[in-house]
């Protein structure tokens, strides 16, 4: 990996006033130094304090953690017929 490639995970809200689920999408090969950084600061302390008010996991908003697959499959879906 090139010194200066970043490296990122994103997360995604399902509500941003009033958020009850968040994905998270990993990057291939994450650290334990990176998935702590991620979950400490970007999950608990920017999201889950500032819509609880609780730095607590207590099932409020409820975390999907996927990881991102080097490969991923298209399925073209301009011919699919509705029943």
């Amino acid at each position: 990996m090139a010194a200066d490639a970043k490296r990122t995970a994103t997360l995604h809200l399902n509500n941003k006033e009033h958020p009850t689920m968040l994905r998270v999408q990993l990057p291939p090969k994450i650290t334990q130094n990176e998935l702590t950084k991620l979950i400490n600061e970007a999950i608990v302390k920017d999201i889950v304090a500032r819509h609880t008010g609780c730095t607590c996991l207590s099932g409020t908003i409820s975390v999907l953690i996927e990881s991102v697959f080097q490969e991923a499959v298209h399925v073209d879906l301009a011919g699919a017929i509705g029943h």
